[in-house]
């Protein structure tokens, strides 16, 4: 192949490739199909016009089809804005290049051969699956389709991404995103590491490798049985929960080791009771009796209801931090990551 034009060795051959790409099926790659499976039929039939001596290109086809469909070279030449003499050409060399007659002159212009008429019944569907694969790779890179892979705390996920999500999908609904929970300390990892495209995380520890943008603010609060001593407070000091048995999430979570220092800090230490791995079973274990939690008021908002707890704003400097979106910091994000990442940004409202 040079430049984009294909090389095959006579118009039979020609016609068994065409042939053979109608009969095509995604199985036969012995992979996952890329989106309407169009963009491997045109990689194999590319690959088996490659070795050979003669050549034509997409736009020989074209001239083709439409002096065929008009029956005039200068019909033909006006459609495809060349001139009649390079038209005139085109049309030769792709005779040339196939060892047949396509189009037959006579004085009212031109009409296609036998040869011609297989191949005009061919190239009309091949050239429309050429423009498809056109418009379909040409969308991911213009960021109107493509694959986001968005990782995310569950202060942002059950507060703040449902409405920004549905909206974003509404504005750009050729772009897949995959949404995956995580701690934050978890998300800037995979962030880091090209497991994410962007990420959403908390304030609460430091981070190497990512770029942040201030997004959402969240709100601690203390959970509690709702007839726990705290339970109907206004607001409750940190120290007066450590006070009572806790319920936290596991070592390591950016959560846990924030309330580690803050105890510290008061000379004192976690009364833990249990350590669970999400929000959801601190929920549980809290309505069950094991003590009371901290956690994003956000996150407990699905809970308080059905396990009859109560979320009281910890009365914390501390207790109020940021959300950012997170992104690779020395990574270019693909043009949907990117759309995804503007549209957080806007909807979000930092403080």
């Amino acid at each position: 192949m040079v430049g984009n034009r294909f090389n095959i060795e006579s118009a039979p051959e020609f016609v068994n490739v065409l042939s053979w790409t109608k009969s095509f099926r995604p199985a036969q790659c012995g992979k996952q199909p890329l989106p309407g499976a169009t963009i491997g039929v045109l990689s194999v039939f590319l690959v088996r016009m490659m070795n050979s001596r003669i050549g034509f290109d997409w736009r020989d086809l074209e001239v083709f089809v439409a002096a065929a469909e008009s029956g005039s070279i200068a019909r033909a030449a006006e459609r495809c804005r060349l001139a009649p003499s390079a038209a005139s050409k085109r049309l030769s060399d792709l005779e040339a290049a196939l060892g047949a007659p396509l189009l037959e002159r006579h004085n009212r212009g031109v009409r296609p051969t036998a040869a011609g008429q297989a191949l005009l019944q061919r190239s009309r569907g091949l050239l429309e699956e050429a423009r498809r694969i056109e418009r379909e790779v040409r969308s991911y890179g213009e960021g109107l389709s493509g694959h986001v892979r968005l990782f995310a705390n569950i202060s942002a996920i059950v507060e703040y991404l449902p409405a920004a999500l549905a909206q974003f999908a509404k504005a750009w609904p050729g772009i897949r995103v995959e949404l995956e929970e995580h701690v934050s300390s978890e998300v800037a990892q995979a962030v880091a590491e090209n497991v994410a495209d962007v990420g959403v995380v908390s304030d609460l520890s430091d981070f190497d490798g990512v770029a942040l943008h201030p997004c959402w603010r969240d709100q601690l609060a203390l959970l509690a049985p709702a007839g726990h001593p705290l339970a109907h407070a206004a607001r409750v000091r940190f120290a007066q929960a450590l006070e009572h048995p806790m319920v936290g999430l596991k070592p390591g979570s950016t959560l846990h080791s924030r309330l580690l220092r803050a105890a510290a800090e008061l000379g004192r230490s976690l009364p833990m009771q249990v350590q669970v791995g999400s929000f959801d079973a601190m929920c549980a274990m809290i309505a069950a009796g094991m003590g009371v939690g901290i956690m994003p008021r956000a996150a407990s908002l699905p809970y308080l209801d059905a396990l009859r707890l109560t979320a009281t704003p910890l009365d914390e400097s501390w207790a109020e931090h940021q959300l950012y979106l997170c992104r690779k910091a020395d990574g270019e994000l693909s043009p949907a990551a990117a759309r995804l990442f503007a549209h957080l940004a806007a909807q979000a409202s930092p403080a």
